[in-house]
């Protein structure tokens, strides 16, 4: 009986092995991805900056491409692609290859000039500091003034964005919307985004002409937890 019990034992040992080892093959193999991508990503960026912001080489790689995003000064520094769904980007890298990192992308209903009035742009909150992980930073006011403007990139020119408010909440929290049947219903919206805010040192006179854009991730402050910073448009350069 000891020795059916001391086999049965190894065996469940053996498994427990086997899949453990599986899982960090598949993580190593994932960051390893990861890298590699980010590397390759560094130069197309180059290209952009250096070719008069011609995306002609990402809309080649891939067409889902709508621009790139990036703040100074910390790890957010990705092209941004878009779908008719908000799903697929969740679990798929820039090259469309399956990922738990997933990819920065923006919401299937905003057009992709950034022409409406709120646009929205997601990604996940990974533990190795990449894709919208430093979005969390935001939670200290002297991160949030060293880091307060968002510089956006697509075909159509550069657009510079100050950060206004930045908060966790949680999914119950409708900071999503993207049309609105008046300017009014507009203004009360992004002026509820300005209080939700947990620092007020960048109050602004926020008007229902503005264009803001959302940065959206998920956060561990609270049960279903995001954590969001919004920005308003101060600059475009065609």
């Amino acid at each position: 009986m000891k020795k059916v019990i001391s086999q049965l034992l190894f065996f469940c040992l053996l498994i427990v092995f086997c899949i453990s080892g599986y899982y960090l093959f598949q993580y190593g193999k994932e960051e390893f991805q990861v890298y590699e991508l980010e590397e390759h990503l560094e130069e197309e960026k180059q290209s952009l900056i250096e070719g008069e912001n011609d995306f002609t080489k990402l809309l080649k790689e891939n067409p889902d491409t709508v621009g790139w995003i990036m703040i100074p000064g910390t790890e957010i520094d990705y092209p941004v692609v878009q779908t008719d769904d908000d799903s697929y980007y969740l679990t798929h890298d820039y090259n469309k290859a399956e990922s738990g990192h997933g990819s920065i992308f923006m919401d299937y209903r905003n057009s992709a000039n950034v022409s409406d009035k709120h646009t929205i742009l997601y990604g996940h909150n990974m533990r190795d500091g990449t894709m919208f992980h430093d979005l969390n930073e935001y939670k200290n006011l002297d991160f949030l003034s060293k880091h307060r403007y968002i510089e956006y990139r697509n075909l159509n020119g550069i657009y510079r964005w100050e950060i206004f408010s930045t908060y966790s909440t949680n999914v119950d929290f409708d900071y999503l919307q993207t049309e609105f049947v008046s300017n009014d219903v507009f203004l009360s919206f992004i002026n509820n985004l300005l209080t939700h805010s947990q620092f007020d040192s960048y109050e602004m006179d926020l008007k229902e002409e503005d264009r803001i854009l959302t940065l959206s991730t998920c956060c561990n402050d609270i049960e279903n937890g995001r954590r969001v910073v919004h920005a308003r448009l101060i600059e475009e350069v065609k």
